[in-house]
């Protein structure tokens, strides 16, 4: 006997179509969730993020813990090897975060050459842990220019933590950490800071 393929039907063609747009939808939203220079975590996603994770912790009583994250004199070294270079160091740092964190954490470009890092079900003592490493993994490479092979040294950053207080906005939350990221900062910089 032989097998004659059936004509596809009105029904098979609109449920693949539905299936494509649905497709189309998903990468849309994820492009939308997205920071195109890094392909890390937007401001958007992690607005999101903060939000749900903190409505999580309220639920489940777990801690939450944020890290703000500022590549130290960023401003001098984009002015001195160009924006080109200064998007190289963007992108080495958000791809040192996305491989130094797990599972539920999120990390995310905040704006300009600050990021963020979302660590459900952690206190402060385990979000200076967190924050220490990736500090001592960013430290430890070096920014190389890609067209010339020429190194142009390492690049520091400075971090606050700080842990959710279950009373407290989200927005009070990013405030307290990046005033932990600006005594970071102000104290000498390529350190962690916890937020009182």
């Amino acid at each position: 006997t032989e097998f004659e393929a059936k004509p596809a039907t009105k029904s098979d063609v609109e449920s693949s179509e539905i299936s494509r747009l649905r497709q189309d939808l998903e990468e849309m939203r994820r492009e939308a969730m997205t920071d195109p220079l890094t392909g890390i975590a937007n401001r958007k996603m992690f607005d999101l993020q903060l939000r749900n994770r903190a409505m999580e912790a309220m639920e489940t009583g777990t801690p939450l813990c944020l890290l703000m994250i500022d590549v130290d004199h960023f401003k001098q070294f984009n002015d001195t090897y160009g924006h080109q270079t200064g998007d190289q160091v963007i992108r080495l740092l958000a791809q040192t975060l996305r491989n130094n964190i797990k599972g539920r954490d999120t990390a995310a470009r905040y704006g300009g050459e600050e990021f963020s890092i979302i660590l459900p079900e952690s206190n402060t003592i385990a979000g200076e842990v967190v924050g220490n490493a990736l500090r001592k993994a960013v430290e430890n490479k070096e920014v190389i220019n890609r067209s010339t092979g020429e190194t142009l040294g390492r690049i520091t950053m400075s971090v606050g933590v700080a842990q959710y207080k279950g009373d407290e906005t989200v927005e009070e939350l990013i405030e307290r950490a990046d005033k932990a990221l600006y005594q970071a900062k102000d104290t000498g910089r390529n350190k962690v800071v916890i937020a009182k």
